[in-house]
């Protein structure tokens, strides 16, 4: 199983990337929105996850959501981010995200 995490705080990433590797996936760690949507548009991507940010450096988690579910079907989309109003959250699940964590 792959995974995109999707993460600009490295002491996060790495700590995301280590949990799931636990649980048996190969991690692909993306620390700005740019890179995410490079790996998302490439024609070999495919992951199994996507856990991102929203607050990313060259493009925002917003934009990477509904790209990754256009790009990935339903591969699962949980978007992790500091953004805690219910309006944001609310906002993510109908663009695509699966779930919402508030960090």
């Amino acid at each position: 199983m792959n995974a995109l995490v999707i993460e600009d705080d490295t002491s996060l990433n790495e700590i995301i990337c280590a949990c799931l590797a636990g649980e048996g996936y190969a991690c692909t760690s993306a620390f700005s929105g740019s890179e995410a949507r490079l790996l998302l548009q490439a024609d070999a991507a495919s992951f199994d996850l996507v856990i991102t940010d929203l607050m990313l450096p060259g493009c925002p988690g917003e934009e990477l959501v509904p790209l990754a579910r256009r790009r990935l079907g339903n591969v699962p989309v949980i978007v992790v981010s500091a953004k805690a109003a219910v309006d944001d959250r609310v906002a993510l699940l109908r663009t695509g995200a699966d779930d919402y964590l508030v960090k």
